[in-house]
């Protein structure tokens, strides 16, 4: 029966380790930039998302075409950000640790919505790009 217990958790880990290994792949997007956010004031972006407490603070934001949006990671855990354009199109950040940023600029309009694809069970943000 402890054998049988070990191979079901070896299995579990298993499958929880691909769930996220997609969570990290290399999609191509324009003007992607991640940095240290230490010092905000030299960030040109017209629109802050902060990270707090596993969740968007806004999580709704309406920006115009060609606006640049920055997400700062205020958690003390790592995040990745994936935003999908309905029609089309996405963009991810790489990790963001705490004080880290991710500015991406909006080439195209539509509603994006954007998520934490290491904490899925979080909730979404949305930019409207007018």
């Amino acid at each position: 029966m402890r054998i049988r217990s070990l191979a079901f958790f070896i299995l579990l880990i298993s499958l929880v380790s691909l769930a996220f290994s997609g969570c990290v792949d290399d999609n191509s997007a324009d003007d992607v930039t991640a940095e240290n956010g230490s010092d905000l004031e030299s960030v040109d972006a017209d629109s802050i998302v902060y990270i707090e407490n596993y969740a968007f603070h806004p999580d709704y934001t309406t920006i115009s075409l060609g606006d640049t949006v920055m997400w700062v990671n205020n958690d003390s855990v790592a995040f990745i950000i994936k935003g999908t354009l309905a029609g089309g199109g996405s963009f991810q950040s790489p990790t963001l640790r705490k004080d880290d940023t991710f500015t991406y600029t909006f080439t195209r309009r539509g509603t994006y919505k954007y998520e934490l694809v290491t904490h899925p069970w979080t909730n979404a943000g949305f930019i409207v790009v007018e």
